[in-house]
């Protein structure tokens, strides 16, 4: 007779969310008479299983180490963007179609 498998019992890790939240804090310097515009999301946070943390977490200390924190932040948000659709790819014919269109408007 096969032994029957039982199915793996909860662990109470299963039941745990991880909440990461990366903040970048900076402001434009007054001083500056051109600083450049921030031109990314200033703060994200993801929410992950217990399971899927580690994982996550370990690309982040390996971003902290590396001095890449900033750039790591960046890029997820921009994945996000990406994965959510809202950002789509532009063709070089929408750049030459766009680019024809300002230089009429400005005759």
């Amino acid at each position: 007779m096969a032994e029957r498998k039982e199915r793996p019992k909860p662990h109470p890790d299963d039941f745990m969310i991880v909440t990461v939240s990366l903040e970048f804090r900076a402001k434009p310097n007054p001083k500056s008479s051109d600083p450049p515009p921030f031109d990314t999301t200033a703060a994200i946070e993801y929410a992950l299983s217990a399971a899927e943390a580690a994982e996550y977490l370990e690309k982040v200390v390996s971003a902290i180490r590396d001095r890449r924190l900033y750039g790591f932040m960046t890029q997820r948000a921009a994945e996000s963007h990406v994965g959510a659709g809202e950002w789509i790819k532009e063709t070089a014919e929408d750049i030459n179609a766009e680019a024809m269109a300002r230089q009429e408007r400005e005759k």
